[in-house]
């Protein structure tokens, strides 16, 4: 249990961070609506990571539905950032 809290813990913030900065790069909106919709919308989605983390039935499991999603979100911040 608490090496999927752990992963739970990070690998789930950096998910919902990375998903909002793909929100960032991708709507077409004021900075301060964007960090609106990021304050809004990062939490819950921490807390789906966490969900998802801790229903799963080992840590590598627990890895793999957080680590996956974390790199696809991670390219697509390196294609907006780059390009």
């Amino acid at each position: 249990m608490l090496h999927k809290t752990l992963v739970a813990i990070f690998l789930g913030c950096l998910l919902s961070i990375s998903v909002m900065l793909n929100l960032n790069y991708i709507l077409p909106l004021n900075i301060d609506e964007k960090l609106l919709i990021g304050l809004v919308v990062a939490f819950p989605m921490w807390a789906i990571a966490l969900v998802m983390c801790y229903s799963s039935d080992s840590a590598k499991q627990a890895w793999q539905r957080c680590g996956y999603p974390l790199i696809v979100s991670a390219l697509i911040n390196i294609y907006y950032f780059l390009g």
